[in-house]
């Protein structure tokens, strides 16, 4: 991945010179599949708040073309490696599926299609991934992460106005947290049980702040090496040090593993708690809380207290979710309708809208000229554009989330110490080096 201000310009220079076009980029993208009333694919979706969007655009799809595209779920907790290996042993893979970028590196040559020349490919540089040169998935998505924050509640519960770049280094973000509790608000933050918030979302943190960049490979490495001891490891100590506070808040908090994701947005909607760690994606979730007419936007996850530190000043945000098509049982006439509604997403105005409006994501694609409506997405791209994210996005192995989420799931209920948690974290990793 390169520079984050390339980003930047790929994304939002590109965005706003394709706006002042007319026609939003629009092409003959759908043609080419229509009449094909007999072609069925189908796509593998690991985003399950956006399943109900993704129908809504194979309908649409359909209706233009006369291609079926089913949209087929990961089961909840269930990781898209797990799903795509088991549906590739029962010899039945699906045609695209939305997969996290370590799990299209694991299954790029051996299962998926060269989609290195692609007419899309001029549109997403810079975001593709790559295997020995060659690209095999389209990037679906940028997202971001780090603390959601209610700007409503908070400034009822408080009477103030509430400036979020003040929260800048642990003791301001303790501050707060302070501030809400002497307020009435005794548990201001909700943290989630679900191995993938704590094992990704949150425990990358470790590896993707060591230089913001490509840093995280380094200390990968060093882990797999057993030369890095997290003890030893400033970042480590200031994640625990931040994740401790997190726990002490918790609005989950003295049960925090019989938490349901399902009630998560609803104490951030109806201004129970101020905070919910969680990514732009969780936009469809307090909508259907009851979410609307709040102000919402994020804040870093903190580490430390150097209010220079970019960690403490910017939010994570990267191409994050990668489509694969299928070689290994899709046929010619499938992989190509595969590629056509590809084509559909990225060129057709229809298909542009449908990713922002029906999904709420915010486009990889250069000339998708339509801004995120929902307040999550708005926020991300606002940072994007004034240079407030860090695009360092770890790769890490498939089972990575249930592992090591799980080890933080323990930490979360207090049912081990934080050098047990040390050692969860750095048996997984020298075990991958064996």
């Amino acid at each position: 991945m390169r520079k984050m201000k390339k980003m930047i310009s790929v994304l939002l220079v590109g965005s706003m010179i394709m706006a002042s076009l007319t026609g939003c980029g629009k092409k003959d993208s759908g043609d080419s599949s229509t009449g094909k009333s007999n072609v069925a694919i189908t796509l593998l979706n690991s985003k399950g708040e956006i399943q109900e969007g993704l129908e809504t655009i194979a309908k649409r799809y359909e209706a233009k073309t006369g291609v079926s595209v089913e949209v087929m779920a990961c089961a909840s907790g269930e990781s898209p490696f797990q799903k795509i290996s088991s549906m590739y042993s029962a010899g039945n893979p699906p045609t695209l599926a939305i997969l996290d970028t370590t799990d299209v590196k694991e299954l790029a040559e051996e299962k998926a299609v060269d989609l290195s020349s692609e007419d899309w490919i001029k549109e997403v540089e810079g975001l593709t991934t790559e295997v020995n040169g060659k690209v095999y998935s389209f990037p679906f998505c940028i997202e971001g992460r780090g603390i959601i924050y209610n700007k409503t509640a908070i400034e009822e519960t408080l009477g103030r106005e509430f400036d979020p770049s003040t929260i800048n280094s642990y003791d301001s973000l303790k501050a707060i947290f302070e501030e809400l509790k002497a307020a009435g608000m005794e548990y201001p933050i909700v943290i989630s049980k679900e191995d993938w918030s704590l094992g990704a979302h949150q425990l990358q943190y470790v590896y993707e702040t060591k230089d913001g960049a490509n840093g995280w490979e380094e200390v990968i490495a060093q882990l797999k090496s057993g030369d890095l001891k997290l003890a030893d490891y400033d970042r480590f100590e200031q994640f625990v040090q931040t994740f401790d506070l997190l726990k002490e808040y918790n609005i989950n908090n003295p049960e925090p593993l019989a938490a349901t994701y399902e009630q998560d947005p609803i104490f951030l909607a109806e201004g129970d708690a101020a905070f919910w760690f969680n990514g732009s994606w969780a936009w469809p979730n307090l909508l259907e809380a009851g979410g609307e007419g709040n102000e919402y936007g994020f804040i870093p996850y903190v580490l430390g207290n150097d209010t220079s530190d970019f960690a403490n000043n910017q939010i994570q945000a990267c191409a994050s979710k990668q489509v694969m098509i299928d070689k290994e049982k899709a046929s010619d006439e499938q992989i190509q309708a595969a590629k056509d509604f590809l084509n559909y997403l990225v060129y057709d105005e229809e298909g542009q809208k449908g990713l922002v409006e029906d999904c709420s994501i915010i486009p990889v694609a250069a000339n998708n000229a339509f801004e995120p409506s929902d307040p999550l997405g708005q926020a991300i791209k606002q940072a994007m554009s004034t240079d407030k994210v860090f695009t360092a996005a770890a790769i890490v192995p498939g089972d990575h989330w249930s592992v090591l989420g799980a080890a933080m799931q323990k930490y979360l209920a207090g049912e081990s110490t934080k050098d047990e948690l040390e050692k969860s974290i750095e048996d997984y990793w020298t075990s991958q080096s064996e």
